[in-house]
């Protein structure tokens, strides 16, 4: 349903204040039909009365002095005469009860009543005949007063009042009842942020604070684990590092020239395999937070120190600051930098802000990457093996680390082959928390 808010909170209060709407125009229309039915059975109650009373008190005197009575008794909302004749009766819709069988019943048997006119719905007036003994005709003819089926203004100020009353509970409602999965969703994108994020305090209903209590369960959970990861790769790093460095020693011992290369050749790309595969499994290392960067001058640093390897040109704004992980940023450019000079001769880095994201884009004249392997290249330890192979120093880990970081600020990254030769990394991290 497209007309739906697409907040909760906006559900909610639409949802329930058109139920309650509904329910009290419902309510109002019955209880205002209720009042004009009690309104009309009472006033057709006392003009049937004072209808016969006229009947009785004028059929009672001589036929010379009726005409007079009926003057003496008419009012100036009401009018008596007397006719020789009264006109045919209509089919007229009333808004009183039951009013012409009641006078008939009223007057007797063997005396005629014609309803020319009776009050109804946008006209309070009335004609009525009532036939005397001797065959003449009491005419009643004038207007019911319009305060009495005056429409009730004070019900529908009431009604007014009693809706925005109900509106402003039900934003209160829905808002106390939306606020936890709030509260929950934000702690949420925290945590995605920082392990350290504070808890989630455990107060109000009992079913929210059992989900934050099983929420901060997990977080610390988490963190235990990741801690613990990054415990058991400090110590792998060191021991694995101890041994390679043994090797190299060794290897510059040795006297036969030839051997000594292909032997530091060995050792350097198994270091180098070492130390991607644990940037790979720390992932986001819970020791570094967010803080503010000056994205300008780390795009730069990384720029400069691939300066002599290449052609490397950077376009960048003079300022653009943002909140973030700067040691797993610099990785990630340098990796995707390194990945441009190796296989592409030279990086054209593009560092912009536009639509609220930060656009970081690298360049190179390299053979790109096949249209099927776009996706594939992000698995740990793929290589494309046509233009990627071992011979140039890859691991198979650089893009992989690379998503890990963007996607740990929120953003992606997606790869183009260019129509001219080349390949152009795109890197989009939202600009939610600018500095």
């Amino acid at each position: 349903m497209r007309w739906l808010p697409r907040s909760l909170f906006g559900r909610l209060v639409l949802l329930m204040t058109a139920g309650l709407l509904f329910a009290q125009l419902a309510g109002s229309a019955i209880h205002l039909r209720e009042r004009q039915r009690s309104l009309g059975d009472v006033v057709s109650l006392e003009l049937v009365q004072r209808f016969s009373a006229f009947h009785r008190a004028i059929d009672g005197e001589p036929a010379l002095a009726r005409q007079r009575l009926a003057s003496d008794l008419s009012t100036p909302r009401l009018a008596l005469t007397v006719e020789p004749s009264a006109p045919q009766a209509s089919e007229v819709a009333t808004m009183l009860t039951d009013f012409v069988p009641r006078i008939r019943e009223q007057l007797g048997p063997g005396i005629e009543v014609s309803a020319v006119r009776l009050p109804g719905f946008g006209s309070l007036d009335f004609d009525m005949y009532l036939q005397l003994t001797d065959g003449s005709w009491l005419r009643i003819h004038g207007t019911l007063p319009e305060d009495i089926f005056a429409r009730p203004w004070h019900v529908l100020i009431n009604l007014g009042v009693m809706l925005a009353a109900i509106v402003i509970l039900v934003v209160f409602v829905a808002r106390s009842t939306v606020r936890p999965l709030t509260q929950l969703a934000a702690a949420a994108n925290g945590l995605a942020e920082d392990l350290k994020h504070p808890p989630l305090p455990e107060e109000g209903p009992s079913e929210v604070k059992e989900s934050a209590r099983a929420f901060n369960l997990m977080q610390t959970r988490i963190r235990s684990d990741i801690e613990e990861r990054e415990r058991f790769l400090a110590a792998v790093s060191h021991d694995l590092k101890t041994p390679v460095t043994r090797l190299r020693l060794r290897a510059e011992m040795m006297n036969d020239r030839s051997l000594r290369e292909d032997i530091r050749r060995d050792v350097d790309e198994m270091q180098q395999l070492i130390d991607d595969a644990l940037d790979f499994l720390r992932g986001k290392a819970v020791d570094e937070g967010i803080q503010p960067i000056d994205l300008v001058a780390l795009v730069e640093s990384v720029v400069d120190d691939f300066v002599h390897t290449g052609f490397v040109s950077l376009e960048a704004p003079e300022q653009l600051r943002f909140n973030g992980r700067p040691r797993a940023l610099q990785r990630a450019l340098r990796n995707l930098v390194d990945n441009a000079v190796k296989y592409g001769r030279n990086a054209r880095v593009v560092l912009s802000a536009r639509n609220k994201n930060i656009l970081l884009s690298v360049e190179d004249d390299g053979p790109g990457i096949p249209e099927s392997e776009l996706e594939s290249v992000f698995e740990p330890f793929h290589r494309v093996e046509s233009s990627r192979s071992r011979e140039t120093g890859g691991t198979g880990l650089g893009l992989a680390i690379v998503r890990q970081v963007v996607r740990g600020h929120g953003g992606i990254i997606e790869l183009y082959n260019l129509s001219e030769g080349g390949l152009r990394v795109v890197l989009k991290i939202p600009l939610t928390n600018a500095a």
